[in-house]
C-alpha cells in the first residue's frame, strides 16, 4: 500500500509503500531527503513525525536521547510508513562539486588514500564527511570522511579501505588514476571539533576511523590548543595500522598530545604495545572531565559510549561518527 508523505517546511509531497523507508521513497522520486549512511548508523536523517503512524525499523539506538523519541523524532531511513504522514525533514538542494583526481596512495594493505581537487570551494568543517558517487554506477553514492581540515588550497583527503565486493573501492584499488573526475555531495555530518570548551579531549578511532580524528586533532594543532589529548587507534593487526610515524612525529612535537595505538589479534605475538581498544581506554580512565570523538564501527561506538557513561560522561559530551561499510 502506499501512503502520502509530506515534508515540512517545504511542503514536498510524495508517496512511500510500506516496505520502503521514507528516505529511500523520497529518493527515487528524485527528493533529497538530507542523510548520510542510509541504514541508521549516522543519524543525519534524524526528522520529526508531526502526523500520522510508521514502523520505526532498528537503528543505533544511541542516536536518539529518550527526550527525541518523547518528541516523536525518527530515524527516517529506517522508517517506513503504516499511514498518511506529515514529518519534518531536512531537504538538500541537490548541488554538487567536481573534483579531480590528483592521485592515490597505499597507507596499509587494504586502504588507500584518495586525494582530491575540487573545480570550486568545497566547504567542510573538520571531521564531517563528503558524499562521493561512485564511478560507472548511476545514483550510487558512498560517504567517506575528510582526513585533513580545509586547506588553503582546496585539497581533499580521503583514507578509504577496501571492503569485499565495494564498488567504490574496486573503482579506487584498481582503476582510479590521477585526471579522474568524481562528483561530490555537499559536506555532512555533526562530528566536528567542539570549541565552545576547554575540557580535555579524548578520542577512540578503529580502522579508517582515524580519518575524520586525525583532521580534528590537525585543526586543534593549527589553532594552537594546548589542552591534554589522549588518542587510543585501535586496529585488529599490526599491518592494519598507518599514519603511527605522523602521529609519533606530533607527540614529540607536541607534550599535550598522547597517542596509545592498540591490537585486538593475539597472533601478532611480537607486539609489546597495548592490547584491545576499549579495555585499554577503561584503563586509562577516569573520562567524566573530558570531551570524547568517537569514530568506527557502530558496535565499537556503542560500546564505547556505554564505557564513558559508566565513567560518568555526560551524553552531551560524547561525540561519534559510526560508519558501515557499503558494499
Amino acid at each position: 500500500m502506499k501512503h502520502e508523505i509530506v515534508l515540512e517546511p517545504s511542503g514536498i509531497r510524495f508517496h512511500a509503500r510500506d516496505d520502503q523507508s521514507i528516505v529511500a521513497a523520497a529518493s527515487g522520486q528524485g527528493i533529497a531527503i538530507r542523510h548520510g549512511c542510509g541504514n541508521g548508523s549516522c543519524g543525519d536523517c534524524k526528522g520529526v513525525v508531526l502526523e500520522g503512524e510508521g514502523e520505526q525499523l532498528p537503528f543505533m539506538p544511541l542516536l536518539l536521547t529518550p527526550e527525541e523519541r518523547a518528541a516523536r523524532m525518527a530515524i527516517l531511513c529506517r522508517l517506513q510508513p503504516r499511514t498518511p504522514m506529515r514529518i519534518q525533514a531536512r531537504v538538500q538542494e541537490r548541488e554538487t562539486w567536481q573534483a579531480t583526481v590528483l592521485g592515490v596512495g597505499s597507507l596499509a594493505g587494504n586502504v588507500r588514500e584518495l586525494r582530491l581537487q575540487t573545480s570550486r570551494p568545497y566547504r567542510y568543517q573538520a571531521g564531517q564527511y563528503a558524499r562521493i558517487a561512485v564511478p560507472g554506477q548511476d545514483g550510487e553514492w558512498r560517504s567517506y570522511s575528510m582526513a585533513r581540515p580545509p586547506a588553503e588550497d582546496g585539497t581533499l583527503v580521503f583514507h578509504i579501505r577496501a571492503v569485499p565486493e565495494g564498488r567504490f573501492g574496486t573503482w579506487l584499488f584498481h582503476q582510479a588514476r590521477p585526471g579522474d573526475v568524481l562528483t561530490l555531495g555537499a559536506a555532512q555530518g555533526e562530528f566536528f571539533l567542539r570549541r565552545d570548551t576547554e575540557k580535555p579531549i579524548l578520542c577512540v578511532a578503529a580502522g579508517t576511523g582515524l580519518a575524520p580524528i586525525e583532521a580534528i586533532l590537525q585543526e586543534t594543532l593549527d589553532m594552537g590548543w594546548r589542552r591534554p589529548i589522549h588518542l587510543f587507534y585501535g586496529a585488529r593487526r599490526r599491518k592494519d595500522f598507518y599514519h603511527l610515524s605522523l602521529l609519533e612525529e606530533w607527540t614529540r612535537q607536541y607534550g599535550h598530545l598522547q597517542v596509545t595505538p592498540t591490537l585486538s589479534d593475539m597472533e601478532d605475538h611480537d607486539w609489546g604495545g597495548a592490547r584491545r581498544l576499549l579495555p585499554t581506554v577503561a584503563a586509562h580512565g577516569p573520562w567524566k572531565e573530558h570531551q570524547a570523538y568517537l569514530c568506527g564501527s557502530p558496535a565499537m561506538i556503542e560500546a564505547a559510549v556505554d564505557l564513558l557513561l559508566s565513567h560518568g560522561l555526560p551524553h552531551e559530551q560524547i561525540h561519534f561518527d559510526a560508519f558501515s561499510p557499503n558494499s
